[in-house]
């Protein structure tokens, strides 16, 4: 799948504000991805990072223009006190910051904010959603979103159903940033490698994965699990009760995941849902082949014939009648090459461009409408 390529144009100088209206660990996508978007368009343009409390992990921030409001402002308070609180505590910083001519929210909760920190100044500042969950995760909060001038979609799915929603209003289709500069190649290794790379969460379905090996486990080969989460103590004793403990390598959480991994065979995902798909990219971008569960949106958007497999959710003797014919050589690993080349097109570089670009369109409309 290919990304529209966009006439290049100089764009304005912007300040833009991101408001992120969830406490981050520090260990997300999300930071993932406002980072690489921050430290490419401040190339040329002026951006602030408003963080509703203190990440878990701060160290994401390095070189962001952060500023963090008070712990005060959690879930726990009645929506209507939360939302005053947290729009004067944004309306407080913003008094102090240039002109703001975009708000960019994570959130609902920040879309809504930010529409009352504006009044609160008095200022015409359109405010746009970036979210990083399906739109039926916001399903109690559409009408905080209906305050936003424009979303950002992270994959096709996503704007399929903001346009449903939403379809008064300007609605853009940006993806979501990997970087791709320097970042060697994985080894592919002598012998079958899976790797597992994320938060061990039920969404996830990792004991699925181990399901699926289970049938094989009589093959020679290795899953390399990369992350943590509070479904870790009953995923080792599954692998345990399936036989599978000589075979799962568990790394827990690393901060930099792809610098663990010395050589793999291909990358096995088997979420309930994802809006984009960040590791299958990773991985791609580095030449892993990737077997997904074709879930909703992400995978099937980036998963084609050059670059991997999809099976149906839920459905584990698809997944392991492909793993098996990995193993078996039933099914060729596409070149490293060719599973780079298939999400060239997500660099960061590019991305950048287009999230550039919707943030103009609809700071443009706006004005257009003001007059």
């Amino acid at each position: 799948m290919l990304l529209h390529d966009l006439h290049s144009r100089r764009h304005p100088v912007l300040n833009i504000v991101f408001v992120v209206d969830i406490v981050l660990s520090g260990r997300g996508g999300m930071e993932t991805a406002l980072s690489l978007i921050y430290h490419e368009l401040k190339q040329k343009h002026d951006i602030t990072v408003i963080l509703r409390g203190e990440s878990a992990d701060d160290a994401w921030e390095e070189g962001i223009n952060t500023i963090t409001l008070s712990a005060k402002i959690n879930d726990f308070i009645p929506k209507h006190i939360l939302f005053n609180m947290y729009s004067a505590a944004l309306a407080n910083v913003m008094k102090d910051l240039p002109r703001a001519d975009i708000i960019v929210s994570t959130g609902a909760i920040g879309v809504k904010a930010s529409t009352m920190a504006v009044k609160r100044l008095d200022i015409q500042v359109p405010v746009v959603s970036w979210l990083h969950f399906n739109l039926d995760f916001y399903y109690q909060f559409f009408e905080d979103l209906r305050a936003a001038d424009g979303h950002l979609a992270i994959s096709e799915g996503n704007l399929r159903d903001l346009n449903c929603v939403f379809p008064e209003k300007q609605n853009k289709l940006v993806y979501n940033p990997v970087k791709f500069d320097n970042i060697p190649y994985v080894n592919r290794a002598p012998h079958p490698v899976f790797l597992v790379v994320g938060r061990l969460a039920k969404v996830k379905n990792v004991d699925q994965i181990l399901r699926a090996f289970s049938p094989l486990q009589k093959e020679y080969f290795e899953l390399h699990i990369i992350g943590d989460g509070n479904q870790y103590e009953s995923l080792v004793e599954l692998s345990r009760q399936l036989g599978l403990q000589n075979h799962v390598v568990w790394y827990g959480w690393q901060p930099r995941p792809w610098d663990t991994v010395i050589s793999a065979t291909s990358l096995v995902l088997a979420s309930d849902t994802e809006p984009f798909g960040l590791v299958l990219i990773e991985a791609l971008a580095r030449g892993i082949p990737v077997i997904s569960s074709n879930c909703k949106y992400g995978p099937g958007e980036i998963i084609n014939d050059s670059n991997g497999w999809l099976y149906e959710p839920d459905n584990l003797k698809q997944l392991t009648s492909i793993l098996d014919g990995v193993m078996q050589g039933r099914l060729p690993l596409p070149a490293p090459e060719l599973c780079r080349e298939s999400v060239r097109s997500y660099a960061v570089q590019s991305i950048a461009e287009r999230f550039e670009q919707a943030l103009q369109d609809i700071e443009n409309d706006q004005a257009i409408q003001q007059k």
